[in-house]
């Protein structure tokens, strides 16, 4: 499962226990820089340069990063294909003639924008895979207690990213034991399987909330979930890094403007 995957392999980074508020810096900086840049470079700068940062001084597996990277792709191709037709301005570079009256074409301006677009998508992804590659949700909800972000709401978060897990694990099981027993081999069996597997889903979710609250009440729940901070405090030997990689994104942005 690709969620339990992302955490097994942010608490295997070589990150891992650097303070997460070091690691948030870094992947909105880059995040907010990379929105705002008017050109490509600096979205793409900001993608190849963190993709190195993870596969080699965070051993993330590149295998694996890059089938992560393969879903982004998928859609943003589609996207970028569509803006080269649907955007227009300066010279034309490529038409074709479908029927009289419909002509497909692409332009400078449709170039420029699928670029920009596409070196957009790249640098934000990459900037939030920088940052669940490299801390477990568990530092998140960490950083946003100190944020002042109300502990209700950090609770609920807890209680439904780890419920997430066990309802996708039963309806795979469910989903599983209906294949074998040739649940969807006719379209009518298909949806009456479908409508039997998110009725027991529905019920089996219903009932281990029920099953939460009991032992939450055996435990004295006094409104608050109790988390054990593991991650080293800020330090300048990471903090000094980061600031000066957001500074070089900074300087390539306003090169660009000029």
């Amino acid at each position: 499962m690709l969620e339990s995957l992302l955490d097994s392999v942010a608490q295997d980074s070589a990150f891992r226990h650097i303070n997460p508020a070091t690691k948030l810096i870094l992947a909105i900086g880059s995040l907010i820089l990379c929105l705002i840049s008017p050109a490509p470079l600096v979205p793409f700068f900001s993608g190849v340069v963190l993709s190195f940062v993870l596969i080699l001084p965070a051993r993330i597996p590149p295998l694996f990063y890059g089938k992560l990277l393969a879903g982004p792709a998928v859609f943003t191709g589609i996207s970028v294909a569509i803006l080269l037709f649907l955007t227009g301005g300066g010279e034309t570079i490529w038409s074709l003639s479908l029927m009289p009256g419909v002509m497909l074409t692409i332009s400078e301006g449709g170039i420029h924008q699928a670029v920009l677009i596409l070196s957009r998508v790249f640098g934000c992804s990459i900037s939030l895979f920088f940052l669940i590659l490299t801390t477990p949700m568990t530092d998140l909800f960490s950083c946003m207690k100190k944020a002042r972000i109300p502990v209700e709401l950090i609770d609920l978060m807890m209680i439904i990213y780890r419920y997430i897990f066990i309802i996708y694990d039963l309806a795979t099981e469910i989903w599983l034991s209906q294949v074998m027993r040739l649940g969807y081999r006719r379209p009518v069996e298909s949806v009456r399987s479908f409508s039997m597997l998110c009725g027991t889903l529905f019920i089996s979710s219903w009932n281990a909330g029920e099953d939460l609250i009991h032992a939450m009440d055996c435990r004295c729940y006094n409104g608050i979930f109790p988390t054990l901070e593991e991650a080293e405090p800020i330090r300048l030997i990471s903090l000094l890094p980061v600031l000066g990689y957001l500074g070089i994104l900074a300087g390539l942005l306003m090169f660009t403007h000029f």
